[in-house]
């Protein structure tokens, strides 16, 4: 009640009352690469309705400058479409004032980065970004009225928007700024050179950085100053499934399904060569996911697995993450697989624990958070060879029907204590707003 007689207050305090609306609105400008276009982000999907609940505008702004939109959005919220490259004046504007970056170039030596061509292209790259998306948010808040005591600036992934968001915060204290943290945007040493620019400037200046995962979240501590270690964050994402799980399998075969893009970092290409190995067991396997390789792991299963009686396999391709869900409904499936060398934490293996099937993956990034050793499933080494998957394999199809039963218990208890979206992004929500 008091809060309302407040805003009535100050209503009455301006004669155009549409001003005063809009000075009080508690406003959202929520960086993206791609939703809600395209296919990708579709994690987005499951946390933007929390969002929209809880503030009165939200303004999207997503790097994808040309692809239809696939995703609905609320009736309180804006597309604003925004290159991810830096513009011509802003790398000039970069390049003048490469002395402002002394700080970075410490921190460089510190943690015994390299300072050479790749590096510095790399860390004035990303400074001119972050400089236009500074001036972008200058222009945008002012010419949209935006009253920046009642503005949060959230960067989903802890990119070149984000390090934006974070040089706007350090010249407007009173705007909260956040940004979420996944794989990519985490470990340096993925990336060529072994870098990832201001990440300690923007951790200096964000309220807050939000990780997926525990490993990313020390990772993240570890490499940063003292200053930035309190802000760093852990906030799991998750799904949503009204249990709708299955709690039957397979008694003479096993139903493997994978889902992800088929890119290098996946190694779909050691599934095709571990199946290759097994003889004596009934196979199906289906993968859900882009091909980056045009075909060339495909073309791998065909002339490997064709001329296995016993192992079938079907490439789904891109699907929405509805119908893959319905396939999870609707199928019985034994076994999940993720072979990745690197991860955050899968939102592939959250959808297949709450369906209840059991999962091998590898020990990479925050994969051990998610997938316990022999209780919800099987945790292979990070680089695990051909061999091991085969063997893990073979010991799943090996378990008693109990046995089996007991993971796929475990597996939906674990989603539902941990990964449940209605519960995490709930809190997520509540602590951005109590930033």
């Amino acid at each position: 009640m008091g809060e309302n007689r407040s805003r009535e207050l100050i209503l009455s305090l301006f004669e155009n009352r549409n001003l005063a609306k809009i000075l009080l609105m508690n406003t959202l400008i929520f960086f993206t690469s791609q939703f809600p276009f395209g296919t990708s982000e579709t994690f987005i999907e499951s946390e933007f309705p929390f969002l929209a609940q809880a503030f009165d505008q939200i303004f999207i702004v997503t790097n994808d400058l040309s692809s239809p939109q696939t995703r609905e959005i609320s009736s309180n919220a804006t597309i604003v479409r925004h290159p991810y490259t830096a513009s011509l004046k802003s790398k000039i504007l970069a390049v003048a004032n490469f002395f402002r970056l002394r700080k970075e170039l410490r921190f460089m030596r510190r943690q015994n980065i390299a300072i050479n061509k790749s590096s510095l292209f790399a860390l004035l790259t990303s400074y001119a970004k972050t400089l236009e998306v500074n001036l972008f948010l200058e222009k945008f808040v002012t010419e949209n009225k935006i009253q920046r005591s009642s503005l949060t600036l959230y960067s989903y992934w802890m990119n070149d928007m984000a390090l934006g968001a974070a040089m706007f915060k350090f010249k407007n204290p009173q705007v909260k700024a956040l940004c979420r943290a996944h794989r990519w945007d985490v470990y340096f040493e993925f990336h060529e050179p072994r870098y990832l620019p201001l990440r300690n400037f923007a951790l200096q200046q964000l309220d807050a950085c939000f990780c997926i995962a525990e490993d990313g979240q020390r990772y993240i501590k570890n490499i940063q100053s003292n200053k930035t270690k309190n802000n760093v964050l852990l906030s799991r994402l998750g799904t949503f499934n009204a249990e709708k799980k299955r709690s039957g399998f397979n008694p003479d075969k096993i139903v493997l399904v994978s889902c992800s893009n088929i890119v290098r970092v996946k190694r779909v290409e050691l599934i095709v060569e571990a199946l290759t190995e097994i003889e004596n067991i009934d196979i199906e396997w289906v993968h859900f996911g882009t091909d980056h390789f045009k075909g060339r792991v495909q073309k791998l299963a065909e002339d490997l697995l064709g001329n296995k009686s016993n192992i079938r396999f079907e490439f789904k391709g891109q699907v929405t993450n509805t119908a893959l869900l319905n396939y999870y409904e609707n199928n019985a499936i034994d076994l999940f697989i993720n072979v990745s060398e690197s991860e955050g934490l899968p939102v592939s293996i959250m959808e297949a624990n709450s369906f209840g099937i059991p999962l091998i993956a590898t020990n990479a990034g925050g994969t051990a958070e998610i997938v316990r050793h022999q209780v919800n499933g099987f945790l292979l080494p990070a680089n695990c060879s051909v061999a091991e998957i085969v063997e893990t394999i073979k010991l799943f199809y090996q378990l008693s029907g109990e046995e089996k039963s007991n993971l796929r218990k475990n597996a939906f208890e674990i989603w539902k204590r941990e990964f449940n979206a209605e519960k995490n992004y709930r809190a997520f929500v509540d602590d951005v707003l109590s930033l």
